[in-house]
């Protein structure tokens, strides 16, 4: 009787910790939503655990709709997938939030993509899209829209209402009046990275003055000769490209005097201009770090450079300079600097090769003289 009421009590007990195990330990969810299907899942799969699938360089020639099954599903990539279209109900995917079909030859948006409330990236870079439609307005939590390398010409106003868009990837398109696309960003109040590159642009119109979060701009590759003022109100500016070495198209003689005021900027690409004289602007940035000014017509670089201390990457490569100034030992961060392609002889050399090893050196060993005739709050 004893052992009977001993192994009656030790089951309950351990049926006890068993349910108390149920309830505050419970069996890891079977499903693991970072897995990234690279192939569509066969018919067995469990639908409801697909969550993100990226399957690219396949030839499809029609959107796989057994897509369709997988009711669950955040993200679809099919990159370079020979897609001609996007089906009008791709928006039954209620949960989708990033679509990326880039690389393919779809030709329209339906208007269904209003529909998909979720949605927080749209990535459709080099297809044949002329338009986006006006239902896009419709989705609240749009952050990324990339339409990089479309014929696209034309965006519906309505577009302005896109409060949550960060990004904006527009490069390879035509911009026929920059004041139509200017006028619909500068009402999206948050964004942080812009795309203009390579869209035929002639000017930049003063609306830029609105972009006060901008961190990134990209404008190479169009036809500019000369940058207005307000570029000097993009105070959250951090990288600016003007051209870089896959540029070619821009022709500025200078920057604007307000680009001084840029102090949160820490990148700069200003390849193949027309400069003849080094940027007086930029000695008052001093958070600049990466500067590229290579493929100018620059003959002397001033002895205020000294004040750009924070540059650690300096590339005056293929200018007109005979000389530099020893006030280049002062930019003591200096990891890379390239300047072949000058008219430099072997004094020259000579000096550059002792002014970065000076730079090495306590600053009490070394002291080079800065001119005390400019007078500003670095």
């Amino acid at each position: 009787m004893f052992k009977k009421l001993s192994a009656g009590v030790i089951a309950m007990i351990l049926f006890s910790q068993f349910s108390l195990a149920q309830e505050y330990y419970p069996l890891s969810d079977p499903c693991d939503p970072d897995k990234v299907f690279n192939r569509l899942p066969t018919a067995a799969s469990d639908n409801k655990c697909v969550f993100k699938i990226a399957v690219n360089s396949q030839s499809f020639n029609a959107f796989p709709h057994e897509i369709f099954r997988y009711f669950n599903i955040k993200e679809i990539t099919l990159q370079n997938d020979n897609l001609p279209s996007i089906p009008i109900d791709l928006c039954i995917l209620k949960e989708l939030e990033v679509l990326d079909l880039s690389n393919n030859n779809i030709t329209a948006v339906p208007n269904t993509v209003g529909e998909m409330k979720k949605l927080r990236k749209l990535i459709l870079r080099n297809n044949k899209i002329s338009t986006l439609p006006t239902t896009l307005v419709n989705c609240k939590n749009l952050e990324v829209i990339d339409i990089t390398g479309n014929p696209i010409t034309y965006l519906p106003p309505e577009l302005t209402n896109l409060a949550s868009l960060t990004k904006l990837g527009y490069s390879g398109n035509e911009i026929k009046d920059p004041r139509v696309v200017f006028a619909i960003i500068r009402n999206a109040k948050n964004i942080t990275h812009l795309d203009l590159s390579n869209c035929k642009l002639n000017y930049i119109p003063e609306d830029i003055k609105y972009l006060t979060h901008l961190k990134f701009l990209n404008i190479s590759n169009n036809n500019f000769h000369f940058l207005p003022n307000e570029m000097g109100q993009l105070s959250s500016l951090e990288t600016l490209i003007i051209d870089d070495e896959n540029g070619g198209g821009n022709r500025l003689y200078d920057l604007p005097t307000s680009m001084s005021k840029l102090q949160n900027l820490r990148e700069l690409h200003c390849v193949g201009q027309s400069f003849v004289n080094f940027p007086s602007s930029l000695t008052f940035l001093n958070r600049l770090s990466y500067l590229d000014i290579s493929n100018n017509r620059i003959v002397e670089i001033p002895i205020e450079i000294g004040y750009m201390n924070a540059l650690q990457t300096l590339n005056i490569s293929n200018n007109l300079l005979t000389d530099v100034p020893k006030e280049l030992a002062n930019l003591r961060r200096l990891k890379q600097f390239e300047y072949e392609g000058n008219k430099f002889n072997d004094k020259t050399k000579a000096k550059i090769a002792t002014l970065l090893m000076a730079k090495d050196k306590p600053s009490k060993k070394y002291k080079p003289k800065i001119a005390t005739s400019r007078k500003d709050n670095f």
